[in-house]
């Protein structure tokens, strides 16, 4: 009966087996084959009006020019600027001419590129405008740089309607 006993024990203690939990279940999801990779796009992917970066919320709003300051004189011209898509705008509804809005790196202002624009002279102006231009309704003092000449600055004032 011992013998019996013992054998019985050493055969439980040889099929028994202590499970070990090896924690939750993760997948691992099939390769995807980057060999034969075509993009959809029939533009190559490129970003439309050149690449600017443009802010939607202009298109669509008109602005009153009231101020523009240079070196030799003051003005209060009263013209209306139009921007009519993302990288197109009307002046006094004139021809489009370009534009572009894009945000600054390492700042929270924007960079703005009025194209061909005759009030001050007809040539390249950029400046920087604060990142709620539009919703505040107002440019107040913004220096425009013409890009042609960097030492061409005009001083502006622009009003939403």
């Amino acid at each position: 009966m011992k013998k019996l006993a013992l054998v019985s024990l050493l055969i439980i203690s040889i099929t028994s087996c202590n499970k070990k939990y090896v924690g939750p279940y993760t997948q691992i999801p099939d390769p995807v084959d980057t060999t034969t990779w075509q993009d959809g796009y029939t533009d190559g992917g490129t970003l439309p009006g050149g690449g600017s970066q443009t802010d939607p919320l202009i298109v669509g709003t008109k602005w009153v020019l009231v101020k523009v300051v240079s070196a030799f004189s003051t003005n209060y011209p009263g013209d209306t600027i139009t921007f009519v898509s993302n990288n197109r705008y009307v002046l006094n509804q004139n021809s489009q001419r370009p534009y572009a809005l894009s945000t600054m790196v390492g700042s929270t202002n924007k960079s703005l590129t009025l194209d061909y624009f005759y009030p001050f002279g007809g040539s390249h102006y950029s400046a920087q405008v604060g990142e709620f231009f539009i919703d505040d309704g107002y440019m107040s003092n913004i220096e425009f740089t013409d890009l042609q000449n960097s030492t061409s600055k005009i001083r502006a004032w622009f009003v939403k309607i």
